[in-house]
């Protein structure tokens, strides 16, 4: 495991299958990481790779929350999330404690009303992608679990 970040970068988790796939690139290969290839890569380097591994996810989750936290805490998003939260409360028996979906479409068009970064891609584009990204490392230890029962069912 070299860089769970790169990984998670790269691959997209299906939690069906519990396979990551390669983000498609230019290429006509297309990589995929299933439970069989950890359960040989467990076979080959011991199963001491499976605490190192998620001792690196752990730190790398740990990070991402943190990252996570953070954008809760922006002042901009904050006061969005605080009035609707206040609409919600005032509305929760009308709603029948639902939040609508035209409110949803609104905050979002909000929040991306707020600005764009260098890359093109908005607040709420940067936060899809961090929860992506957190959902893949935590896949990656639900596949890493998988393939270690794999390994000692042989």
């Amino acid at each position: 495991m070299r860089s769970i970040n790169q990984f998670v970068n790269e691959y997209n988790y299906n939690m069906y299958t519990q396979t990551f796939v390669e983000s498609t690139k230019d290429s006509k290969i297309l990589n995929t990481v299933g439970i069989q290839q950890i359960a040989d890569s467990v076979q080959t380097h011991g199963a001491g790779i499976l605490n190192t591994s998620v001792n690196l996810v752990y730190k790398f989750v740990l990070k991402k929350f943190n990252t996570f936290s953070g954008f809760l805490y922006d002042e901009l998003i904050q006061s969005l999330l605080v009035r609707e939260l206040k609409i919600f409360k005032e509305n929760k028996d009308v709603w029948q404690g639902r939040y609508p979906y035209k409110r949803a479409d609104m905050l979002a068009k909000e929040i991306k009303g707020l600005g764009v970064f260098e890359d093109d891609k908005t607040f709420l584009d940067k936060f899809r992608i961090l929860i992506t990204t957190i959902g893949n490392a935590l896949g990656f230890v639900r596949l890493l679990r998988s393939a270690s029962l794999s390994y000692c069912s042989k």
